[in-house]
């Protein structure tokens, strides 16, 4: 194999890649990157292809290349985007010398990896029609807002992803479908749902007003979607699935990963449903207040305590070590007084998402989950429920 590829369109794919190859992996052949490359017409002999897995994701992708010898090869994913992102700006010339080495030479650099054999890599998935297409806009607004609410507990892997929905049930006569995302980690929950935004072309996976179809994807698959959503020129993300994996095509991109298994709870089950009584906060001044009595909230439990009372709301925090502190802030509310003592840390985390200058707290009692929401929505219904602590 023999090609010359510059370094700018190589090191922008091996970025990517190395965010999916596992740096530490117990099957050494999936440190590597799959090059691939066809010389012959013009079109065949201008495409490098190459792709990483760690058997649980999968990126598939391209770069302008000039290919003189056809062939496949594998290369070190760490040290080859180590190489080259200290390489200068210039053509790196690559040879493979037929007994396992690959030479690799830029201007007055010269390098030779090990080269396992192709051969050993293990079979990627075969991507299938992907009749489902959004916004790639859509998805950069929406992963975000529910992504830091799953689980960090790898033991809990039903709750170590999000569960992603297609409803058609509400299609419109150009088979616009509703997308729903969902995370929880069993203290707090994040929905966040756009009608009309998924377009279901000829052989979707749903019928209007029948069925809806869900993907369970891990944490590190919606990520990573962010990431290559944010730097593709293309309009609309396809996707779809197969039995076990779920597939994305971003741009010149594909990324493959295995869907999660298990069930995922019951939401719609513990949505608040009878919280009469709003407050809403001033966005930055609540942010202001919370970070400050927040730097003496006890390291452990993080609890602060919101106290509700007629024209104004008290928000304070103490501890043995530290001391205490009080913020009170203005805001419409008629009564009756309440105390909701709350993890900061989870307030913090859905109004540094939100982005919305308003920011409702809606609450039936000082024991009851809360929701919290947008007041602008701007086209998105995004609900935040959390589990108030107990005093």
């Amino acid at each position: 194999m023999e090609f010359s590829v510059a370094k700018a369109d190589l090191l922008k794919e091996l970025t990517f890649l190395n965010n999916v190859v596992e740096k530490k992996t117990t099957i050494p052949i999936l440190s590597n990157i799959l090059l691939s490359g066809e010389a012959g017409s013009a079109s065949a002999g201008n495409v490098l292809t190459l792709a990483g897995t760690d058997l649980d994701a999968t990126l598939k992708t391209s770069c302008p290349a000039a290919i003189r010898h056809s062939g496949t090869a594998l290369l070190p994913a760490r040290r080859l985007f180590d190489i080259v992102r200290n390489l200068p700006d210039a053509d790196i010339h690559f040879k493979s010398d037929g007994s396992g080495n690959m030479t690799m030479t830029c201007e007055r650099s010269r390098f030779r990896l090990f080269s396992p054999a192709p051969e050993g890599y293990p079979a990627l998935p075969e991507i299938p029609a992907l009749p489902l297409s959004v916004s790639s806009g859509i998805l950069r607004t929406m992963i975000p807002r529910v992504l830091f609410a799953t689980s960090q507990e790898e033991s809990r892997y039903q709750l170590n992803g999000v569960q992603m929905v297609v409803d058609s049930a509400a299609a419109d006569e150009s088979q616009a479908a509703l997308l729903r995302m969902v995370a929880t980690d069993g203290h707090r929950l994040a929905l966040i749902e756009r009608p009309g935004c998924v377009r279901l072309d000829a052989g979707a996976p749903v019928e209007k007003g029948k069925t809806r179809i869900s993907f369970l994807i891990p944490k590190k698959t919606m990520a990573e979607i962010v990431r290559l959503a944010a730097d593709t020129t293309a309009n609309e993300i396809a996707f779809g699935q197969d039995d076990r994996h779920v597939f994305f095509q971003i741009g010149g991109r594909t990324f493959a990963s295995r869907l999660l298994a298990g069930q995922f709870p019951n939401y719609e089950g513990v949505m608040p449903k009878s919280n009469d009584k709003i407050i809403v906060f001033e966005t930055d001044l609540l942010v202001a207040a919370l970070k400050r009595v927040g730097v003496v909230a006890d390291e452990t439990t993080h609890a602060v305590k919101l106290h509700a009372t007629e024209g104004r709301v008290e928000i304070t925090s103490q501890s043995p070590e530290s001391g205490e502190a009080v913020e009170t802030l203005s805001v419409d509310y008629p009564g009756p007084s309440m105390t909701i003592t709350f993890n900061v840390g989870y307030l913090m985390d859905f109004l540094a998402v939100a982005h919305s200058t308003q920011t409702r707290f809606e609450f039936k009692d000082e024991i009851t989950q809360i929701q919290l929401r947008p007041a602008d929505g701007d086209g998105y219904d995004y609900r935040y429920v959390v589990m108030p602590m107990r005093a």
